[in-house]
């Protein structure tokens, strides 16, 4: 009990941290470009609500709020009908000035991620394992020699950090071979593999086109179950080894996603190895129907289950982490945008994609338990998504404020007063709204939402 207690508390402070953190360098990027372009700062405030401290220098009072899910910068004139002209004043400065400001808080969330990945590519990059566990029959690595057990070390001399890197090198239809370097028995050995071009989807199950060689990394066995899913009342286990679905042999974790994805019936029936007994489970799957890419409402299938994962370090030197930062940053941004654009046109599943802050502090608790390099993972990968969200052109968002002065630009001068309020109260309102989504989402998804029902239930037995 008292250990529950004290690891929850350890994660609720490392969660505080993080967050603190990712606040303090959004804030700091207003207000040291506010500062440099001599637009006085009345407060620089870390959360909301009433005040825990506050500390007045060089003009500017330093507060801490009581609840630490944001913060902000109140600079001297920056509501346009409170600006009264004077040189320190934000609507006093130049539109191009107060874009500056605005935009920079995103810039050094970007920084931040950056630097987040560097020392995670210095101290160890957390990949999932690229040793080949399954090849397709008479597929292109097959026909090159590589075996099972191979570990795929680099593509085309550039060394690989990971499975999912692996996957984002081999995006695109570029023709011609590719040189596949793996590890077999302590030797490197290169092989020139002629990839197949067609349509995948990637993590976020959009389709795109990929250089394909045939390969699986996962094996077809269950990692663990995800909570309020089918699989938890179907008596399946982490360590099951799936050997059958619906009648169709499976031999790697690809083959188990496919034959879920395109059951049609009712009920799934997985035929497993547990302990070297051959068990049979039926599943009733969770159905969803989503928009796919072409507008057409489609069926998607899930049950709950995930794959066994053999996590690796990668390390890499000064050099080669700077480099593999920019990439990784940039996979990161596509991803993100990518997510943000299937959830705008309905081919991503809002539901499965958004998370909250209750979210995000099982995410950093479970980051922080697998050691720094996973918690400075999960910073950068955060930063980068907060500078994303927070360049949606959407008051009061960064964002927002550069869509109005790109508009001011434009027509040389503002908006009138009351078209400029209505958006803002129109932006304020949708940021609210997905607020209480996220958090509804976030108390479904955890398991919240029953908790709170059984609290209500009890209380109306105390007073019938």
């Amino acid at each position: 009990m008292i250990e529950n207690v004290i690891t929850n508390l350890e994660s609720v402070i490392i969660f505080i941290a993080v967050l603190s953190v990712l606040i303090i360098v959004h804030e700091w990027g207003h207000f040291i470009t506010a500062k440099s372009l001599g637009v006085d700062v009345e407060r620089f405030a870390l959360g909301f609500g009433p005040k825990l401290f506050s500390k007045v220098y060089h003009g500017t009072t330093y507060m801490i709020n009581a609840i630490p899910l944001g913060g902000y910068v109140k600079m001297a004139g920056d509501e346009r009908a409170e600006c009264q002209g004077k040189p320190g004043e934000f609507y006093s400065k130049p539109v191009g000035h107060r874009s500056l400001v605005v935009v920079n808080g995103p810039v050094v969330n970007f920084i931040l991620a950056y630097f987040s990945f560097f020392l995670v590519f210095m101290i160890g990059y957390p990949g999932q394992s690229t040793i080949i566990w399954n090849l397709e029959k008479g597929g292109p690595a097959e026909i090159a020699g590589l075996q099972p057990g191979d570990k795929i070390v680099a593509l085309d001399s550039k060394g690989v950090y990971g499975w999912l890197n692996l996957e984002s090198r081999l995006e695109g239809s570029k023709p011609g071979p590719v040189n596949v370097t793996v590890l077999r028995g302590g030797e490197k050995m290169t092989k020139p593999v002629v990839p197949r071009i067609e349509a995948k989807p990637n993590i976020i199950g959009k389709s795109r086109m990929v250089r394909d060689l045939g390969v699986d990394n996962l094996p077809n066995i269950i990692g663990g179950l995800i909570e309020n899913y089918p699989s938890e009342q179907s008596g399946l286990q982490g360590g099951d080894r799936i050997i059958e679905i619906d009648g169709k042999m499976v031999t790697s974790w690809s083959d188990a996603k496919d034959a879920v994805a395109h059951s049609t019936g009712r009920q799934i029936v997985l035929k497993i190895v547990r302990e070297g007994k051959v068990h049979v489970k039926a599943v009733t799957p969770k159905i969803d129907w989503v928009e796919n890419e072409n507008g057409q409402k489609v069926e998607e299938r899930k049950i709950g289950i995930g794959p066994q994962q053999e996590l690796d370090l990668f390390r890499f030197g000064f050099i080669d982490s700077l480099a593999n930062s920019v990439e990784e940053l940039a996979y990161v941004i596509k991803l993100t945008c990518a997510s943000f654009w299937g959830i705008v046109t309905r081919t991503v599943s809002a539901k499965e994609s958004v998370t909250g802050p209750v979210g995000i502090f099982y995410i950093i608790k479970g980051a922080a338990e697998e050691g720094i390099s996973h918690l400075l993972f999960i910073l950068g990968v955060i930063s980068a998504s907060l500078a994303i969200f927070n360049l949606l052109p959407v008051i009061p968002l960064d964002g927002g404020h550069l869509f109005l002065f790109l508009i001011e630009k434009v027509r040389g001068k503002a908006l009138p007063a009351k078209i400029d309020e209505y958006i803002a109260r129109v932006g304020f309102g949708l940021i609210v709204v997905l607020a209480l989504f996220v958090f509804y989402n976030d108390f479904v998804r955890f398991g919240w939402m029953e908790n709170i029902g059984s609290w209500l239930g009890h209380i109306r037995k105390m007073f019938p």
